[in-house]
């Protein structure tokens, strides 16, 4: 129902497929404060030190590579939202610690299930020296309503109009209520451009000669492509709260695991999130910088894509799961960043519903580990013609998603299914996740997968519901609860239902079957710090954090 999240990709070298991945135990904390990570010896943190002083430039790599686009209505990935996250702001604002706060939207009021209606800030400029109007506001969603072409479009499915109802107010009117769209109002759902240039730009809006113009901290440099993205400080920007201590943010596309760690240590880049997984020990052991760990709203899962397919046999599904070695996968595959889980929604997405799905967290609680004995005990409900269907599994060449594919299919030829794993080059990889022409017939792909807001219905709506864009199974099952839900205007009977649903995608493990719960990484050399080691880079202007240490 809307824009989403892509798998990491990252182009690496190939792994031996043939070979056996030995897959051992990972085991994380648990409790009211930060855990920490047994097998790295970490502790989570939101933030990590502030700096002391201004620096002239830092540069920061995109792990997944050079972005297609940075126009922030066809902003899908890690990569275009990492860089426009510091350019383009939002009605409502995302923080480190998973808050959402006012934004361009200084409050709102909601007079009826109908009717919301925003005030906005009326000291802000966009980059240009033009004042943010209400108009600015009301174009800007308006092209996400009509245009089905953008990724917010879907989240714009209960909205029936949005009107510059004053210089500073915007009035969005519904068709029926929805207490979801309001939070996603903190995603891209809510971004606001400059009415005038955007439309001058139709075209190349979001390119390198068309670049953007909004209102954040960093304003559009220059892109050099296949080489560098630099934004410069917006030295007008009106929140000194979070004025950049660095005059230039340059971007790099470096995507091999060797080629970034020994970037990374030699100090020819400044910064990373989710550096090579392989090289977490190295990092942290490496006097040249320091790689921080925070909580983050990541899961790693299994993704079902073919209802024809021998996945659609549950028992065949609930099989494969209980024969995987989550565990182990968690600590080879991924570098022990994380821990097992059941959940589909991770903690940090939790929100307005925490009190409710932390104890379903617990009753769900897991090791990890592997029970081939149940496993083949649960496969013998599966339907006769679903066992003699092959199964088709593909994965992006990339180290982490190569070891998961070898761990599945060891797990599906342990249990006699006949199984077929497939690795294509990284760049491919979105087409299987997004078109139904190349992903054919294939039964599970890979995702780590995270929502546009802190908010377990924003998750659901992109997952599981009819018409979600990473619900190519086409499952129906929370269908009518999820409707009740964002309907719902008292949190806690919303709440209620969150759990309900969470509940019904854990037993009929649809369409994603969760796996590890990661935890986010970044790296900073000696001479830079302040990123927020939470995931908070894809909406939050986390680079006006940045600054130098002094050294």
């Amino acid at each position: 129902m809307t824009r989403k999240p892509l798998s990491r990709v990252g182009a690496v070298a190939a792994l031996g497929l043939a070979a056996a991945v030995a897959l051992t135990s990972c085991a994380a904390g648990a409790g009211g404060k930060p855990p920490k990570r047994e097998s790295t010896g970490y502790e989570l943190t939101t933030m990590t030190p502030a700096p002391t002083t201004e620096v002239d430039s830092i540069s920061w790599n995109i792990f997944s590579g050079e972005p297609w686009t940075i126009n922030p209505f066809t902003s899908a990935d890690y990569a275009p939202n990492m860089v426009n996250s510091n350019m383009c702001e939002t009605l409502l604002q995302q923080t480190p610690d998973f808050k959402i706060q006012p934004g361009l939207a200084k409050s709102w009021t909601n007079p009826d299930p109908l009717t919301w209606i925003y005030e906005l800030r009326d000291d802000v400029r966009f980059w240009d020296g033009q004042p943010m109007t209400a108009d600015d506001v009301a174009a800007t969603m308006n092209h996400s309503l009509t245009d089905p072409t953008s990724f917010q479009h879907s989240m714009y499915f209960s909205v029936k109009s949005v009107t510059a109802t004053g210089e500073h107010e915007v009035t969005v009117k519904l068709k029926t209520p929805n207490y979801l769209f309001h939070e996603q109002l903190a995603s891209y759902a809510g971004v606001v451009m400059e009415k005038k240039y955007t439309e001058e730009h139709a075209k190349d809006l979001g390119t390198p000669s068309g670049g953007l113009m909004c209102t954040g901290p960093f304003k559009f440099g220059t892109w050099k492509q296949g080489d560098s993205i630099t934004l410069e400080r917006n030295d007008d920007y009106y929140n000194a709260d979070l004025m950049p201590k660095t005059k230039q943010l340059k971007f790099t596309f470096l995507t091999d695991d060797t080629a970034i760690t020994s970037a990374l240590l030699s100090g020819q880049i400044d910064g990373a999130y989710a550096p090579p997984a392989a090289a977490t020990s190295q990092l942290q052991a490496s006097t040249e910088g320091t790689l921080s760990f925070g909580p983050a709203p990541l899961t790693v899962a299994l993704f079902y894509t073919n209802p024809k397919g021998a996945m659609s046999d549950p028992a065949v599904r609930a099989a494969l799961q209980k024969a995987l070695d989550w565990k182990g996968i968690a600590k080879q595959a991924f570098g022990g960043i994380g821990a097992p889980t059941a959940m589909q929604t991770p903690p940090a997405a939790f929100g307005f519903a925490k009190a409710e799905l932390e104890p379903l967290e617990k009753e769900f609680a897991t090791t990890g580990e592997p029970d081939v004995a149940a496993a083949k005990k649960a496969l013998e409900a599966a339907k006769p013609e679903s066992l003699k269907q092959q199964i088709k599994m593909v994965v992006p060449q990339q180290n982490e998603t190569q070891q998961l594919g070898v761990a599945v299919k060891a797990a599906a030829d342990e249990l006699g299914l006949d199984f077929k794993l497939t690795v294509v080059p990284a760049n491919q990889y979105t087409n299987y996740l997004y078109d139904p022409a190349t992903r054919g017939d294939t039964d599970i792909l890979y995702t780590t997968f995270w929502p546009n807001v802190p908010n377990p219905l924003d998750w659901m709506q992109i997952t599981a519901v009819t018409g979600g864009s990473f619900n190519s199974y086409g499952y129906t099952g929370i269908d009518d609860l999820f409707n009740q839900a964002v309907q719902t205007a008292d949190e806690g009977e919303r709440a209620k239902l969150t759990a309900e649903m969470e509940r019904k995608l854990r037993e009929d493990l649809l369409p994603m079957a969760p796996g590890i719960r990661q935890d986010n990484a970044v790296w900073q050399n000696k001479r830079i710090t302040g990123a927020p080691a939470a995931f908070n880079y894809t909406f939050y202007p986390w680079g006006a954090h940045l600054g130098g240490t002094g050294k």
